[in-house]
């Protein structure tokens, strides 16, 4: 760490156990570790702009539902700055390849462009806003013509994402609201399940309970609504299909010392759908 740039690195290791690894009625339950590595960089340019960099590999290995084994390489790069009013202007890059060993159709290159505004309020209040755009093209997947087939295009997928918190700090304590809103094109023409929107409304709280240790609480709110897929409600009517869930997390972490952190986590994740197959 020297006068105008900083380094950091990361490294995180995870064993955990799921119920349902992919969230559907054959509800396979699993063990599954979990590592990451991710090393940032910034330099300062002046007293109010800087540039900054990274990369991380992300790893989760499950030990039987092996098509959910994933390994996330990514490379992050941008520049933020201060502006009048308590703003803060970031602009980021994040070009990744998401590698499925056991589940070929599933590897994808990605590309994120986006942008945040945030602003520190008055009475330790604050609030942000983001765009991101999200290219996905699949290295193995074949596009869908619109009668079934394979096509001879590789499938790609766009998302426009929105999002929005408001938050304030308190003295041992952080409360954020957060909101949420994205819409998936692709270009299959078949499967319609790729083409939705999707709503998520949340909320989470930071607490510190001692001088080491911390508690995290968060819940969230899924709405999904698909672009073109229906489902009959009598003989002659149909209404889109819809999905709708949560997420609640809640979780303990302990500073073993300055640079270690010790984490228990528990998560539970809910799907349900107005189609009933």
């Amino acid at each position: 760490e020297g006068g105008k740039h900083k380094t950091k690195f990361f490294a995180s290791a995870l064993q955990g156990y799921d119920n349902n690894v992919f969230l559907d009625s054959r509800r396979k339950a699993d063990t599954f570790s979990e590592g990451i590595l991710d090393a940032k960089a910034e330099y300062s340019l002046s007293g109010r702009w800087k540039v900054f960099g990274g990369a991380s590999v992300h790893d989760i290995t499950y030990w039987e539902a092996t098509d959910a084994n994933l390994v996330d390489t990514d490379l992050r790069f941008g520049f933020e700055g201060k502006l009048p009013g308590n703003l803060t202007f970031t602009l980021l890059n994040n070009p990744e390849i998401v590698a499925y060993p056991y589940y070929g159709d599933g590897t994808y290159f990605g590309d994120k462009t986006g942008l945040e505004l945030k602003q520190r309020l008055p009475h330790n209040l604050f609030h942000a806003f983001g765009y991101e755009y999200f290219y996905k093209r699949y290295t193995n997947q074949k596009a869908h013509n619109g009668w079934g087939g394979r096509s001879d295009d590789k499938r790609i997928d766009n998302r426009n994402t929105f999002d929005y918190e408001f938050g304030v700090y308190l003295k041992k304590a952080m409360l954020k609201l957060s909101s949420e809103y994205f819409v998936n094109d692709s270009n299959d023409r078949f499967r319609d399940y790729y083409d939705y929107q999707n709503i998520r409304l949340g909320a989470s709280m930071i607490y510190l309970l001692t001088n080491k240790m911390s508690a995290y609480l968060a819940y969230n709110k899924l709405y999904k609504t698909y672009k073109n897929r229906t489902i009959p409600t009598s003989a002659d009517s149909t209404v889109r299909e819809n999905d709708h869930g949560f997420t609640a997390i809640a979780a303990l972490y302990y500073d073993i010392y300055k640079n270690a952190t010790m984490a228990l986590t528990y998560a539970y994740r809910q799907n349900k759908s107005n189609y009933a197959a």
